[in-house]
């Protein structure tokens, strides 16, 4: 028995040993590939159990584990590493980053660096290589089609566009809904995208709502934009050089009639030369009636009238198809932009340069833009200082005529582009010109080209954008930061109109209208200044306290905007163009405003994390605004949001071969938007129509303010989801929100018996929600270095008005923001139950089956009552879609972009009808017709279907006289599909530039913008992306822009 237990101890003691020889304990560190800093946090796991452990804040790690075992390194954000044990003690791992995981460091309010698997709402980072990979002009047409829930709308393609900037439609029915703009911690206005060089940025974070931006007071209240400009790096100095240049040409004129000629006369159809309107016979080569002249051959017709040397224009009577393209010459724009980054480990220093040069379409139109940015940062012990400026400087010189109309209604058979050259009385050979204003065909509208010349605005405007931080770092939890900031716009230029006096024939000339119309020429200088003061000081706690950590930030924040325009013109000018306010008869009439504000905020922030998976952040501001009255004039905005990582919460969602990554979030928020201007609450007094000679005068302002106003409140709320799967070869984010946004601040209209025409107040509620999807894909990833990512974005908004003031349904934004002339056939409102912005238009007179009720005698349609509802003129539906190849040294990249759901007004079809060159206005071939679809009304109320009662008249008196006063003839679907941009590189490879010993990279490109444009069939018009306005008002288009365009072009790029 005693040998029998010895024997077993002896087998026990040796099987024990055995087990501990097999599993020893294993070190090692956790480093970063690119610049190989420790990684904290590094999930590390026994490959097939659930055991494992994390690496410490220096990035090292120790586990027990046998021979046998491999361990499998994760992190978010980079890329997994499985490694096998076997005899090793010590395994120091690098791990790379996984540029297509959701999980990334993200720039959110105040600069703050955060891991995006702790946010709990959505954001959307495009970096500065995807951002500028098309080389476009400007921010603003970068981003177009890259984020879900951003909507970028252009007015038009002028040489001087402006930009509306949107995240997650509307909240405010009068106020601003526009993003905020961040650049490099300092707010500056919107249209600093226009002149930010896109070579500079590094990267733009979106915060999409007020969950995400509230820390920057009430002007974030419609999100955000974060823009992150380069650095200089450690190591030696780089060098890059650009060019690119690009060709601009039309892609899109509305379709056009090309059968019929000048005229009014509907029943004899007569060619009139000198009119304006294409309501003449058709073209022919035969014989055609001329009045006056009788009977011509239409291989050559009378064009204008006889001139002062008796001699007349001739013309075939055709149609001269590309006539009006040609009217426009090809834009060229070049881009030339350098920089230098140079730093070491305690310094860096980053500074850049470029050149714009634009000659626009439109002939004379150019604009040329210098930018210089400079950034620049020094450690000292624990002090680091930084600043950073941006210069812009803009020269401007374009026409304010409507060109783009007068070029579409001049009748067809005009040879057009002969009358670029207008400015000699006669030609060379001593013939009279035909282009100048005394001998111009058309008896009722100036030359396209004279009135452009002479209509003209030059500008030079100026933008600084900038700001100088200190940071302390007290300890390694404890820092302070203080940063000044300054953003300042001036604009200095001149509107003008050219003196010109008809000659004495032309004068005499009873048909010739507008020969009785001299220009006495004006000129009007306006010098415009708006300059923003900020600062914030704050301090943060970076404390980990075993599996929690966190982040406080506290902080107060203080605002002054300045702003002062002045204005001077003269109406009439002495000396032919001379433009100065002193050359003038009569009075100068002049003008100056000046406002000023401040608004102070003290906040806090806190966020906390545990173990990695549940982060929980709560947020508070308080604001003092002197844009309010004393006793509302500070109020308060709390959020809060959570996340919770799921595949680390639950150790049994990693052994998911299918699953990388899976979180969900929530955030909630309240956050106030003041949408009242400087004195707006106060009894001011203007000039109105004084002075009047030598008498003085002053008149009160027509809206009276309720005293009490106070903010706009947007009480917002989101839930959402991110996962990775295939090893983060697929990635998806989804989220849902909803907000209401109580209190408006609206004008409503009063009895004039008040001595008012309206009233400022409080009232009104709308609700915005809205459900966005981020799909991220790499279909291709092959060893031989072929890659094939694939993005799609996707949202869906919809803003809806739930109440305005008692006894009111509706407002009209067209009035509210002068919108009406032309427009008022069709117009925006703000209705009760109804989606914001919402498109009526005066409308025919239907039965209930929606046939048109047309009048039993004339044929002609019935007005309905009141104006028809069409729909709403946001788009409803937005889509995104990129695409991204890449192998060895080439490159190919694709964005597409999808717009529905939406209307909109063609104040430009109007005209077109007025003068017949409407392609709808030769339908019937100007013959009567039947209308389509109408039926007349009985005397018993009931409608028979119209089958023989034709128009009274087939030509102008349709289309012109009566059917043109149907606004809903104008609407439209706004749907589009736009190739946004599309880039071809190739990288030169580095074993051909070490021969050059000074060229350390080298690509050349070809790349193009809005390439292909697709429209529904019923819009014939126009690119319906554009609008008159940067207002609420969208969804309203006119004569004042220039055609849709496309443009490519080449692209070189070299560092050093």
């Amino acid at each position: 028995m005693r040998k029998f237990l010895l024997i077993t101890s002896v087998f026990l003691l040796a099987l024990i040993g055995q087990t501990y020889a097999q599993d020893r304990l294993i070190t090692g560190k956790v480093t970063a590939t690119e610049d190989g800093s420790p990684l904290p946090g590094v999930s590390i796991t026994v490959k097939g159990t659930s055991r494992g452990t994390t690496t410490n804040a220096e990035g090292v790690f120790k586990i027990s584990v046998s021979n046998t075992a491999s361990l499998t390194f994760s992190f978010v954000g980079f890329d997994s590493k499985t490694v096998a044990v076997g005899g090793q003690t010590t395994i120091n791992v690098a791990l790379g980053a996984n540029t297509s995981q959701l999980q990334e460091v993200v720039i959110t309010a105040l600069g703050v660096s955060r891991q995006k698997e702790s946010l709990g709402y959505s954001t959307t980072s495009v970096k500065g290589g995807e951002l500028n990979q098309a080389k476009a002009v400007s921010v603003a047409s970068a981003l177009q089609g890259k984020v879900s829930g951003l909507q970028i709308n252009t007015v038009n393609n002028g040489v001087n566009p402006s930009n509306r900037v949107v995240l997650r439609g509307n909240r405010s029915l009068l106020g601003n809904n526009e993003a905020l703009i961040v650049v490099d911690g300092t707010v500056a206005p919107s249209d600093v995208l226009n002149y930010l060089n896109p070579n500079d940025i590094d990267d733009v974070t979106v915060l999409k709502g007020a969950n995400a931006a509230a820390l920057y007071g009430s002007d974030a209240s419609n999100g955000a934009l974060i823009i992150t400009t380069k650095k200089g790096s450690a190591g030696a100095p780089k060098i890059s050089v650009s060019n690119t240049t690009y060709i601009e040409e039309i892609s899109f004129m509305p379709k056009l009639q090309e059968r019929f000629g000048s005229g009014t006369e509907s029943y004899s159809r007569t060619y009139i030369p000198f009119e304006n309107q294409s309501y003449g016979p058709e073209y022919t080569s035969g014989s055609v009636l001329v009045s006056p002249g009788g009977m011509q051959s239409g291989t050559s017709v009378d064009l204008g009238m006889p001139l002062e040397d008796g001699t007349i224009q001739k013309t075939p009577y055709s149609y001269k198809k590309d006539s009006k393209l040609k009217s426009y010459d090809k834009g060229v724009t070049t881009q030339s932009a350098v920089s230098l980054s140079v730093g070491d480990k305690s310094s860096t220093f980053f500074i850049s340069a470029q050149q714009n040069n634009t000659k626009a379409i439109v002939p004379g139109d150019v604009k040329n833009q210098t930018t210089i940015r400079t950034n620049a940062s020094h450690e000292y012990g624990k002090f680091k200082g930084a600043f950073n400026i941006g210069y812009t400087t803009n020269t401007i010189d374009f026409t304010t005529s409507d060109f783009y109309n007068n070029i579409l209604n001049t009748g067809g058979q005009v040879p057009l582009d002969q009358y670029r050259n207008w400015r000699d009385f006669k030609n060379a050979d001593g013939s009279l010109n035909y282009a100048n204003p005394n001998n111009y065909y058309n008896a009722y509208f100036y030359s396209p080209f004279f009135f452009k010349d002479v209509n003209r605005r030059k500008e030079v405007n100026t933008n600084l954008t900038g700001n100088v931080e200190l940071a302390y770092k007290a300890t390694s939890w404890l820092s302070f930061l203080g940063r000044v900031g300054i953003t300042k716009k001036d604009y200095n230029g001149k509107y003008y109109q050219e003196k010109f006096k008809y000659s004495a024939y032309a004068k005499s000339v009873a048909d010739f209208s507008e020969a009785q119309n001299d220009l006495n020429g004006n000129a009007f200088d306006y010098n415009s200044s708006e300059t923003r003061l900020s600062s914030d000081f704050f301090l943060t706690v970076d404390k980990k306290i075993g599996k929690f950590s966190g982040v406080f930030i506290a902080g107060i924040n203080n605002k002054e905007t300045t702003i002062k325009n002045v204005s001077t013109g003269a109406n009439s000018l002495v000396v032919p163009g001379l433009y100065n306010v002193g050359n003038r008869i009569g009075e100068a009439g002049a003008g100056e405003s000046d406002f000023k504000n401040r608004l102070f905020g003290a906040y806090g922030d806190l966020s906390i994390t545990y173990n990695n998976f549940l982060s929980l952040h709560v947020s508070g501001r308080n604001d003092w605004s002197s844009l309010l009255s004393k006793q509302n004039r500070s109020f308060f905005y709390p959020g809060a949001d959570v996340s919770l990582v799921l595949t680390e919460a639950i150790p049994a969602m990693k052994e998911l071969t299918f699953l990388s990554f899976a979180k969900l979030r929530g955030a909630a928020t309240k956050v106030g938007g003041i949408n009242v201007g400087p004195y707006a609450l106060q009894t001011t007094f203007g000039t109105g129509n004084f002075p009047y000679g030598s008498l003085a005068g002053y008149s009160v302002g027509n809206t009276l303010p309720d005293p009490n106003l106070t903010p706009e409140f947007t009480t917002s709320y989101e839930v959402g989801g991110e996962f990775g799967f295939l090893n983060n070869r697929v990635n998806l984010e989804v989220a849902y929100y909803t907000q209401k946004t109580t209190g408006q601040t609206v004008t409503i209209s009063t009895s004039q018996a008040t001595g008012y025409n309206g009233a400022l107040i409080n009232a009104g509620t709308m609700q915005n929600t809205g459900f966005e999807l981020d799909l991220k894909t790499t279909p291709i990833k092959l060893a031989n270095g072929f890659k094939w990512d694939f993005n799609i974005n996707f949202s869906q908004v919809d803003n809806k008005v739930l109440e305005l003031y008692q006894g009111i349904n509706e407002l009209n934004l067209s009035n509210y923001y002068g919108l009406t002339s032309d427009a008022s056939l069709g117009q925006v409102f703000a209705t009760v139950g109804e989606q914001y912005p919402l498109i009526k238009a005066i409308a025919y007179k239907r039965d209930p089956q929606g046939r048109v009720i047309v009048n039993s005698e004339t044929g002609y349609p019935s007005v309905a009552t009141g104006l028809k509802t069409i729909g709403q003129t946001n788009p409803k539906y937005r889509l995104g879609l990129t695409t991204s190849l890449r192998y060895k040294g080439f490159g190919f990249n694709a964005v597409a972009e999808y717009r529905g759901g939406n209307y909109v007004y063609h104040g430009l079809a109007s005209t077109m009808w007025f003068t017949g060159v409407a392609e709808a206005t030769a339908v019937y071939g100007r013959e009567r017709f039947v209308f389509p679809n109408s039926v007349i009304q009985n005397a018993d109320g009931s409608y028979t279907p119209n089958t023989t009662v034709t128009v009274k008249d087939g030509g102008l008196g349709a289309w012109d006289s009566n059917l043109r006063r149907y606004g809903e003839n104008f609407v439209t679907s706004a749907a589009f599909w736009k190739l946004r941009e599309i880039a071809i590189t190739y990288d030169v490879p580095k074993n051909i530039l070490a021969s050059t010993k000074f060229i350390k990279s080298a690509s050349v490109g070809l790349v193009g913008r809005n390439l292909i444009t697709l429209l529904p069939k019923e819009n014939v018009y126009t690119d319906p992306e554009f609008a008159n306005t940067t207002t609420n008002a969208v969804g309203l288009n006119n004569t004042g822009q220039t055609p849709p365009t496309r443009t490519y072009g080449f692209t070189v790029n070299l560092g050093f």
